[in-house]
């Protein structure tokens, strides 16, 4: 992996996500891009999707978007709907069941460690996470992703 992580934009990052909650593995992601017929991601939640720009950044930069996909990426920069994207599509988690929101934050959200720390290296640093309570039991963090404008 390289010293600091492949940069996605959020919508290539988003369609990345909607793949894998779809139930694509990195691999299959990988094998359908080098195919290059975006045809077999139109069964995603029916079509809603243009996967042309994550096709247009394959054709573009092969290497560093299979890394992306397999070692992890970072957003260039997060807005307020797409980490609501991103807890429902790689979490399952949804406002008010899961988490409450305010203007600037999700506020009581429960995840893994490993999760977390996944959420920490994505998100872009107009972003903090902020731990609010470890779950002895679960194992599991409650977290604050609070706007760092």
């Amino acid at each position: 992996m390289s010293i600091s992580p492949i940069k996605l934009s959020q919508r290539e990052a988003m369609l990345l996500e909607a793949a894998r909650a779809h139930g694509f593995v990195d691999e299959e992601i990988i094998h359908k891009l080098r195919g290059g017929n975006p045809e077999p991601f139109l069964e995603i939640e029916e079509g809603k999707y243009d996967f042309s720009p994550l096709f247009a950044l394959y054709e573009e930069n092969r290497e560093r978007l299979e890394e992306a996909i397999r070692e992890g990426y970072a957003i260039k920069y997060t807005t307020f709907n797409g980490i609501k994207f991103i807890l429902n599509k790689r979490y399952n988690l949804e406002p008010p069941r899961d988490y409450e929101t305010e203007e600037t934050a999700f506020i009581g959200i429960r995840l893994a460690e490993k999760d977390v720390a996944w959420l920490r290296s994505t998100l872009s640093g107009n972003w903090r996470i902020v731990e609010m309570e470890r779950l002895s039991k679960s194992g599991e963090s409650v977290i604050r992703i609070e706007w760092n404008g």
